[in-house]
């Protein structure tokens, strides 16, 4: 792709918004080195790729990335057997540390997670962090050997240890000799200062100098104006020397420790490339998608045949309030697009974004536009905007433009995308308008897809004419003098020169004296324009108009289905209790008619063989009521309002008691498709019941649910280094996936340090109705850096 179409469409400072994004140095190195590319497929996986990782840092939260150093120069060394530097070490044990943490930020997505949602949305990126390889091993050796700051601790071997308490114990006795010579009242009148120093690796006294060969002793240095010597007592020559040598064996087991790690690390050279690799293509991709957030940008779709629709573009670099555009090129009907207007309307604006766009897909960033944007893909993009002469080669700016234009001709063929800003410009305007249709009728005849501001009128008629040419323009508002920076498909811009003319204050007399002057031709044309930015100011209200009632009516709709369906619900429960105090009419009913009969066989002795048939008689119009009742309270605990039916639901026929799913609704007809065992039928709407599942298939759904979501939900939940809202939201949702897995006791890990996280999981554990139990784990267990946690 050409440096200078790069520049002119400021793709670089693009790349230096996402590199702000990066937090490696090798992340940010692979974004400026980032360049179009042309591979359909490519370009398809890197923008999967960020799709991804932007969901997963819009929920999950971003990577764990601090820590991370550039190996690089390190591996080289290590490679060529060059022994690391402490300092160098503590560098490779930083970064194994960022890798394993960075390792179990996946590991968390993966084993949390539906695997079929992992797949769906975000496989593009976990599966590059399953890739990432820890070595804990490694980590663990450099752990033991080196402290916080990059020194080599006692502990990294038995010798290393005795050698530095036998130097504390030499440099103790050295420094009390010392303190006594500097505390002597004999050798007061000969020291400069009561203190003790050191020059080199001896220890020293200030000495004046006038006392240089009363002081028993060896100079090792004075002070600028040889005033002060800086000498070494006799009294401690021997204890010096003693110390100098166990300083240098000291320096020599420092040094074969770090050989043997320096060896360590060279064996896992390899690996840690490897993951250094990994570890920069993630933070690449989580920049982008960060960017992306940060644009609201969207992965346009992609085709190979030329096809730019873009909706709601806004070009990414304009601070202020921009205005989102519609613009359109490079289908069937038509390759070239024609844009003209005033000034300042957002001709080069839109120009510039058509370009970027393009160019920001081709290198695997979203753009900042709607869903239902596509872009195509080019092999080439050349750009022509804005007044690049050259003061050296002494070029006009029709020479400029025209010299560039040249190369595009050159080059161009039917995968190239040609942007041109005011086509023509800077000559005779009936010459350069000329020149500007031919131009244009060549990049036509190759194919190429090409997009050019102009003012000339007659590239407003060649577009009107052609085929395979449109014309655009940018929307300027007459009432208010101003430009709205919307473009218009298929209509030209005007002109306006007259009446914008008039407005400001030209007087009529001069105004009509101009009209006068222009040809019949033309101010049919520009009236023609006129009435047709008019028609489409006009329908763009009317769209916007009924959009807006649109919004209302679903949001009127909605609020009747909600209003609805609180109205079956009362019928329901109304209907239920009507249905209880039948049931207890009925039982009183029976009572008292029991009663009734037993009175009547003990006061009438001669007629019990009657009462008897009579009661017998009642009985059954008894059962016959509860018969009724029963199956009533059957159709209505095992159904709902044939309103609620939808296809996947199990139905009965009222009629024939047949029970079927649904597999289709055609609500225009009223009726539905029923797959009843083998049998297809189809029944009306109000023909059906909804029939519920039976309690045992419930049972046997909710435990093979459970056994599915017990396979999937780890027993321990780690919190560490998380913020204390995300801590808490992340421990709501793992306590319900536990619940629902029947897991019956897990371990929230939440670490020591401040307590903050401590006192963040307990108040979510206070409030859980899952929770049974909760305690602070034994020593055993993880301490009070662990939550054990027990579910009803």
């Amino acid at each position: 792709m050409d440096k200078g179409v790069i520049a002119i469409l400021e793709l670089n400072k693009i790349k230096e918004e996402v590199r702000k994004h990066t937090a490696t140095i090798i992340g940010g190195e692979i974004v400026e080195k980032l360049t179009p590319v042309s591979d359909i497929r490519y370009v398809k996986k890197r923008l999967q790729e960020v799709t991804a990782a932007k969901e997963i840092l819009n929920e999950y939260g971003h990577p764990p990335f601090g820590g991370i150093r550039d190996l690089r120069e390190i591996l080289k060394k290590v490679d060529k057997g060059i022994v690391l530097s402490a300092k160098e070490l503590m560098n490779v044990r930083n970064t194994l540390a960022a890798y394993s943490r960075l390792e179990a930020y996946f590991n968390d997505l993966i084993n949390n997670l539906d695997p079929r949602l992992i797949e769906q949305r975000f496989a593009p990126v976990t599966k590059q962090g399953e890739k990432l390889t820890p070595l804990p091993e490694l980590k663990k050796e450099l752990d033991y050997a080196l402290d916080e700051y990059g020194e080599i601790k006692d502990r990294a071997s038995k010798k290393l240890a005795s050698l530095r308490s036998e130097i504390r114990i030499i440099g103790n006795r050295i420094r009390d000799k010392l303190d006594n010579i500097i505390k002597d009242q004999k050798y007061q009148s000969m020291l400069q200062d009561n203190l003790v120093t050191r020059r080199g690796d001896r220890y020293v006294v200030p000495v004046r100098q006038e006392y240089r060969n009363s002081f028993a002793g060896i100079v090792h240095d004075q002070s600028a104006s040889g005033m002060t010597l800086f000498m070494e007592p006799m009294a401690v020559l021997k204890l010096n020397n003693k110390l100098k040598g166990l300083q240098r064996q000291e320096e020599e087991e420092v040094y074969r420790i770090l050989q043997q790690l320096s060896g360590l690390v060279q064996q896992d050279m390899l690996i840690i490339k490897e993951n250094l690799k990994i570890v920069s293509l993630l933070d690449l991709i989580f920049a982008r998608a960060a960017y992306s957030n940060q644009l609201k940008g969207i992965a346009p779709e992609i085709n190979e045949e030329g096809m730019i629709d873009i909706k709601q573009g806004r070009h990414p670099l304009l601070k202020d309030e921009v205005v989102p555009i519609d613009i359109a090129v490079g289908s069937n009907k038509f390759n070239t697009l024609v844009i003209t207007g005033p000034n300042t309307g957002g001709k080069t604006v839109a120009l510039k974004t058509v370009g970027l766009f393009v160019l920001m897909m081709q290198i695997g960033l979203h753009i900042p536009a709607d869903r239902g944007t596509t872009l195509s893909i080019f092999k080439n993009v050349f750009a022509d905007i804005g007044d690049e002469q050259s003061i050296e080669q002494n070029l006009s700016t029709f020479s400029s433009h025209i010299t560039r234009i040249r190369s595009f001709l050159e080059k161009a063929d039917q995968d190239s995308l040609v942007l041109m800003d005011e086509l023509g410009a800077g000559t005779d305007p009936r010459e350069g308008a000329a020149l500007g249709i031919a131009i244009l009728e060549k990049l036509k005849s190759i194919g190429a897809v090409t997009i050019v501001t102009t003012h000339y009128s007659q590239l407003k008629t060649y577009a009107y004419e052609q085929t395979g040419v449109e014309n655009a323009s940018v929307e300027f508002d007459l009432e208010t003098l101003k430009p709205t920076y919307r473009i218009l498909m298929g209509i030209p811009g005007g002109s306006n020169a007259l009446t914008i003319a008039h407005r400001l204050g030209i007087p009529s007399a001069i105004i009509e004296k101009a009209r006068t002057m222009l040809s019949g031709e033309e101010i049919e044309v520009e009236s023609i324009i006129a009435g047709l930015n008019s028609e489409r100011k006009r329908y763009r209200e009317l769209k916007e108009s009924s959009a807006r009632k649109e919004k209302e009516a679903a949001e009127l709709k909605e609020k009747y289905q909600a209003l609805l369906k609180d109205l079956q619900q009362n019928k329901q429960d109304i209907i239920k209790k009507a249905r209880e105090d039948a049931a207890g009419i009925i039982d009183t009913a029976r009572r008292e008619s029991k009663q009734i009969l037993q009175e009547l066989k003990q006061n009438d002795l001669n007629s019990r063989s009657e009462i008897d048939r009579m009661g017998n008689k009642l009985n059954e119009k008894f059962k016959e009521v509860d018969k009724k009742f029963e199956d009533s309270k059957g159709i209505d605990s095992n159904s709902r309002v044939t309103d609620e039916i939808e296809i996947g639901d199990q139905v009965r026929l009222k009629n024939v008691g047949r029970k079927g799913e649904v597999t289709d609704i055609n609500k225009d007809k009223g009726e539905a498709t029923i797959q009843a065992g083998i049998i297809t039928l189809k029944a009306g709407l109000d023909e059906l019941i909804k029939a519920e599942m039976p309690d045992d298939k419930k049972q046997e759904m909710v435990k093979r649910y459970r056994v599915s979501k017990a396979q999937q939900v780890s027993p321990k939940l780690d919190l560490r280094g998380e913020r204390y809202d995300t801590a808490q939201g992340r421990l709501d949702k793992y306590l319900d996936d536990v619940f629902l897995a029947g897991i019956k006791q897990v371990e929230v890990i939440h670490g020591k340090g401040t307590g903050a996280l401590r006192d963040a999981v307990a108040e979510v554990l206070k409030e859980n109705p899952h929770i049974t139990f909760f305690r602070l784990g034994k020593p055993e267990e993880g301490g009070s850096g662990v939550t054990i946690v027990e579910i009803n």
